[in-house]
């Protein structure tokens, strides 16, 4: 079983290496106890809660790692992570297969002159793959005008993920705002399983666009670092949820290897872009776990 340490100054849990048949909590003043994950969760958000909340400078790295098929936490160092908050384009993905299942898995193509992208000098032509892989706000901002937002809330449901409100704006179906926050669990398992359900029509051309992230995309730094091993990405910007604000959040999301999934892993840095936070997965990878 994994040993996992909570700071009680900090309010994080901690990843430290494995002691067979216990999870470990302590910190200076105290014993160790044994707890199951949940009550350790509910641990760190109190002692943060405790704390005056969550106060982290610019750079701050938050992840979790997933066993890819079983989706439970092999290491965890996330204030909170139960906790809803803006993940920005890490929801595009599960947009687009609402918008599949919608039109019979087909997908268009539009033009991103780069007006509301945040490619200013647009992304030009381009389909659902490219438009994952840079995560092209134009191309998804013309997806999101044709899909319902009770099919978007239908299909991520099944993800486990829970679904944006019904009121919501358009902009929050492809990760704009605050309008639809999800927990970094949720997320990470949600990308557990559409790794899982890898072949299925409409979720493959979503992994496509993950493949193209990680070795030409936004989170090219991953692909580059691993030398042409198998691995999907996704990066994404959200507003800040931490105190005091930043410009926002940076988060990516790297399932390895590809072609056959074992883990899954999701970083959170504060104050930056989500293609920095690759650059943070990217030196977490390896020492979490092997990969080379």
């Amino acid at each position: 079983m994994t040993r996992f340490v909570v700071d009680a100054g900090q309010g994080k849990l901690k990843h430290a290496p494995p002691m067979a048949g216990a999870v470990w909590v302590g910190h200076a003043l105290a014993c160790p106890y044994v707890f199951s994950i949940a009550p350790l969760l509910a641990i760190a958000v109190l002692a943060a809660h405790a704390q005056g909340g969550p106060h982290e400078s610019d750079g701050a790295v938050s992840y979790l790692l997933l066993d890819a098929n079983r989706k439970t936490v092999i290491a965890i160092d996330w204030r909170a992570a139960d906790v809803a908050v803006p993940v920005g384009s890490l929801v595009k993905p599960f947009t687009a297969i609402a918008y599949g299942q919608r039109h019979r898995m087909r997908f268009p193509v539009y033009e991103c002159t780069g007006e509301g992208c945040w490619l200013k000098a647009g992304h030009g032509r381009i389909g659902l793959a490219a438009a994952i892989a840079h995560s092209c706000n134009s191309y998804f901002r013309q997806l999101a005008e044709d899909v319902p937002i009770l099919d978007v809330r239908e299909v991520v449901d099944r993800f486990g993920l829970r679904g944006p409100p019904l009121d919501c704006d358009r902009d929050a179906l492809f990760g704009m705002g605050r309008a639809w926050p999800v927990s970094p669990l949720e997320a990470a398992r949600a990308y557990a399983e559409l790794a899982a359900r890898r072949s299925e029509p409409g979720i493959a051309e979503v992994i496509e666009g993950m493949r193209l992230s990680a070795s030409i995309g936004t989170a090219a730094v991953v692909g580059a670092a691993l030398r042409g091993s198998p691995v999907l990405a996704k990066t994404g910007t959200a507003p800040c949820s931490h105190t005091p604000r930043a410009a926002g959040d940076g988060y990516a999301v790297v399932v390895y290897p590809g072609d056959s999934p074992r883990y899954v892993l999701l970083v959170q840095v504060h104050g930056v872009t989500g293609k920095q936070a690759a650059q943070a997965a990217v030196r977490l990878l390896p020492s979490l776990t092997g990969a080379r």
